[in-house]
């Protein structure tokens, strides 16, 4: 059995809210990546990308580690 959700803790922002990036499935059964920011306080406002793909993740990946 595959699972069809996976959730990476990412740790948090500069600003203290937390980050994580999920990996679900569409309606047609197609690997989906998205990217929350949390609530770090009552203040902030939840907030998400979703519709990624693995390429653009891996991209972002390579965007990172070209600046090392």
């Amino acid at each position: 059995m595959k699972p069809t959700k996976i959730e990476y803790d990412l740790g948090q922002t500069i600003y203290g809210q937390p980050l994580r990036l999920v990996r679900g499935m569409d309606s047609a059964g197609n690997a989906v990546w998205t990217l929350h920011r949390d609530q770090g306080d009552q203040r902030d406002d939840s907030t998400f990308i979703t519709g990624l793909n693995t390429e653009h993740i891996l991209k972002m990946t390579e965007a990172a580690k070209s600046l090392r």
